[in-house]
């Protein structure tokens, strides 16, 4: 691990033999499967270089850590944004006969991807997990090699990228972060037969009690059917079967709903059968949750909108998380880490996160769906203006997240653009993910009253507006719930948890502990009003974390301190939700 300003408590326990051992696609689960993570062979890619096939790399790289990260060994910046990758694997014996899919849960931003020297394929975007079928690139007996090269101009092109910046990395300061560039979530193979389930979509509807199952599957020919299966526990609780790429609704008696409180999640078991035999089989699971507004009579009048949870309203009291650590930047430095993290915000009171401008791994949302903690999530964003084809880029992008991602119950609340930045065709992106996804909210912008143009698109579910000390009441309207997606940022300096000592820093304006705890009382109590009195239907507060030189963390930077009383927090943020809303 090369050296950084803070670390982690987790950073030293990470064993290169070892790193995020665990399955990274808990929706979608099959018995075998083979992690690449480790040890990767790494150097700086230059104009006119040659394909680096059959030679060492002069550095090391743990991967999946950024090159940036102190935890990948690397932690500088290439001047040509450009890195080469390179190992051995060895197919497992018995996997002969099988085809081998080679996985990449994201690479930031773009990766070309090279076995035994010849080209497997070329994967745009940072933020979704992509796979290429390399049976045919494989050498017969022995090892393989695998190279990856991978472009990331950050944000000097107008690519979704996020709180990202390229010059941040030697002089953090502002509202962006040090980039995040190259292989940073779970690189693995997995053996599937040659009819093969290839994805899989779970659509919960808690008033009918069915869950429809929609399955994707590879040359599935006459004669192959698919056959699902709900337990509860070791219970069955409803099966189907029917042909592939026929959705397969499934009934649920006295189905037990998920919610914050009760995250209940069914098993659901998903065979592939050829004349009768089963030729592929894979594990996931659902929640019956239900996530809409619906209008309210207040004072008389029949209208305004509220969000309700299963049936009923839920003032979701959520907390803002950039997503970043100082050892890993993009990538947590282990799953014990991430569950930690998500217990964390459970016990400060929170009922939901916004995920702000990133899009986690899946084990982030897996521990969110098992915790239960509801999740608005972010498309990461660019600053620059598009043209053409990067409006197609992004767009690309923002459908692959939704899909890619659309089978965690904790995920509520897709929020398409955030205060304007990058933004463009508001109203049509907004129903683009409407259509896409019906069983969810959607939020076109997100702090309508801040960045520019300030302007109110009117279109999604939400209405939500930013505004830091105090928290305002923007107030719902018989199309749109209200919110207030950005208030807070109460924050101070902890000696000995800061990540540039030097500064500048930004919202260090509190005493300290004390002080600050006492000031987010005080705007807990504003938001009890406008749920009573305004009708909001949620708020977030900014934010759960310092990150670099922002000092307005519940959490320090290096997650080793609480800034703000825990127990008192917990206590004002459970008085918006528990009992009667």
């Amino acid at each position: 691990m090369a050296q950084a300003p803070l670390k982690t408590p987790w950073a030293d326990k990470v064993d290169p033999r070892s790193v995020l051992p665990e399955y990274p696609r808990p929706t979608m689960q099959r018995a075998d499967w083979m992690s690449l993570n480790g040890i990767w062979q790494f150097e700086e890619a230059r104009p006119g270089d040659a394909l680096p096939t059959g030679r060492n790399l002069r550095e090391v790289i743990l991967v999946p850590f950024p090159w940036e990260s102190s935890l990948s060994g690397i932690r500088r910046q290439l001047p040509t944004y450009t890195a080469w990758y390179r190992r051995e694997f060895r197919v497992p014996r018995n996997w002969s006969g099988k085809r081998i899919l080679l996985h990449f849960g994201a690479v930031d931003w773009e990766a070309s991807v090279f076995v035994n020297g010849r080209l497997a394929g070329v994967h745009q975007g940072g933020y979704d997990p992509f796979s290429f079928d390399i049976t045919a690139l494989l050498q017969a007996q022995g090892y393989n090699e695998l190279i990856v090269k991978v472009y990331d101009p950050g944000n000097s092109k107008p690519i979704a990228c996020g709180k990202q910046a390229n010059d941040r990395f030697s002089s953090p300061r502002g509202f962006s972060y040090c980039p995040a560039s190259g292989i940073w979530q779970t690189v693995w193979l997995e053996p599937v037969p040659d009819i093969y389930i290839r994805s899989l979509r779970t659509v919960p509807d808690l008033d009918t009690r069915t869950v429809k199952v929609e399955v994707d599957v590879e040359s599935p020919g006459v004669g192959t059917t698919v056959e699902v299966r709900v337990r509860d526990g070791r219970q069955i609780a409803g099966e189907a079967a029917g042909s592939p790429g026929t959705p397969l609704t499934v009934s649920i008696p006295s189905p037990k709903p998920w919610s914050p409180e009760s995250p209940h999640l069914y098993t659901l078991e998903v065979a592939l059968t050829r004349h009768g035999k089963i030729v592929d089989a894979i594990r996931s699971y659902f929640g019956m949750r239900k996530i809409a507004i619906r209008r309210y009579v207040v004072n008389g009048r029949d209208g305004l909108m509220k969000i309700e949870l299963n049936n009923r309203f839920l003032f979701q009291m959520g907390v803002l998380d950039q997503g970043y650590w100082p050892d890993g930047i993009y990538t947590a430095p282990s799953d014990d880490a991430v569950r930690w993290e998500i217990e964390q915000v459970k016990r400060a009171g929170y009922n939901m996160v916004r995920k702000h401008i990133k899009v986690e791994p899946e084990r982030w949302y897996y521990w969110c769906d098992r915790l239960g903690l509801l999740v608005w999530q972010d498309m990461p964003s660019t600053f620059k203006k598009r043209n053409d084809s990067d409006k197609i880029q992004f767009e690309a992008e923002l459908q692959r997240m939704v899909k890619s991602r659309w089978n965690h119950p904790s995920i509520v609340n897709w929020i398409v653009f955030n205060e304007h930045w990058g933004a463009y065709d508001v109203e049509r992106l907004t129903s683009l993910v409407m259509a896409l996804d019906p069983s969810r909210l959607v939020t076109g912008n997100s702090g309508i009253d801040a960045g520019q143009p300030d302007i109110d698109y009117e279109v999604g579910h939400i209405k939500d507006n930013h505004h830091y000390r105090p928290p305002t009441n923007p107030t719902p309207t018989n199309r749109r719930a209200a919110v207030n997606g950005e208030y807070g940022a109460i924050g101070y300096k902890a000696p000995g948890h800061i990540w540039d000592a030097d500064g500048p820093w930004v919202h260090d304006t509190y005493k300290g502990l004390e002080d600050a705890t006492a000031e987010y009382e005080k705007f807990i109590s504003m938001l009890l009003r406008f749920r009573n009195e305004d009708h909001l239907s949620g708020a977030v507060y900014t934010q759960w974390t310092d990150v670099e030189n922002e000092m307005n963390g519940i959490y320090t930077y290096d997650r080793k301190r609480a800034k703000l009383n825990l127990d008192r927090v917990s206590a004002a943020n459970r008085s918006t939700w528990e009992g009667p809303n």
